[in-house]
């Protein structure tokens, strides 16, 4: 099976391997270990068999209980399955129809970047943000030991984007590779966010609505400089957020090395 970095498949959108990277220690990310993807309710079982073959065997969904509800994972039990809510609901909006954000962002063209600064925001400050993603170390280290993890949130951007930013700094992957990974949503989430803007241009929605919709289904310079701001600012660096903050100790850094390196 060829390495690439999109995993294309059908009823999927932004399922990315975090393989290949090199890392300032001179080692590089194993293929067929880790994915971060969009959210998997609309995969068939041709599809499931498909990762299943490709080596993921552990399942990680940062989503809340009502994206759940409403848009559940149909895994086979041949998955391991591990939900980790990093917030009580969907504050990115990410499932958010038309009409449910027309009442909050139609007004300023703003509207949407500002949330999604609020939400960056809460991401590294946040104290279940935290416990979630120090959960989501003990099932990477977990996972890995029987095969390949996938995890994802519900557009595979934020939520799913800090965990992939806080995991590839514990591998020791250069920053700007990190944030070239960060930013590749955009590319492979276009079909996706054309649909939403078609739509909301269909029922005659105003510029500063479609602005919103841009800033809330897409990823940007500025979101990922928040994230890295403020733990460099407020925490001392990623190292020292890592180790104090989510409370991943040498240790498991040392055996995500391992587990996840080559």
């Amino acid at each position: 099976m060829e390495n690439q970095r999109l995993i294309e498949l059908e009823n999927g959108f932004n399922f990315r391997e975090l393989g290949g990277y090199p890392t300032l220690d001179g080692a590089t990310t194993k293929w067929h270990k880790l994915i971060r993807a969009a959210h998997m309710s609309d995969l068939n079982t041709r599809e499931l068999a498909f990762l299943y073959d490709y080596g993921i065997r552990t399942v990680i969904d940062f989503r809340s209980s009502s994206e759940v509800a409403t848009y559940p994972d149909h895994l086979s039990s041949f998955f391991r399955y591990i939900r980790i809510p990093v917030f009580d609901n969907d504050i990115t909006e990410s499932n958010a129809s038309v009409d449910e954000i027309r009442k909050y962002f139609a007004s300023s063209p703003k509207a949407g970047f500002d949330r999604m600064m609020r939400v960056y925001r809460q991401l590294v400050i946040s104290e279940q943000s935290h416990r979630a993603y120090q959960d989501f170390f003990r099932a990477l280290i977990c996972g890995g030991s029987i095969g390949g993890v996938l995890f994802h949130c519900s557009a595979g951007k934020d939520r799913t984007g800090m965990g992939a930013i806080l995991l590839l700094n514990a591998l020791n992957v250069p920053e700007k590779q990190i944030f070239q990974d960060y930013l590749m949503t955009n590319r492979y989430s276009t079909k996706r966010v054309q649909e939403r803007l078609d739509y909301a241009k269909k029922v005659r929605m105003n510029e500063c609505y479609l602005q919103s919709i841009w800033d809330l289904s897409t990823v940007n310079k500025f979101y990922y400089d928040q994230i890295v701001a403020l733990v460099n600012y407020q925490y001392g660096g990623f190292n020292t957020y890592l180790k104090d903050v989510i409370g991943v100790e040498p240790l498991v850094i040392s055996q995500l090395k391992e587990l996840y390196l080559s």
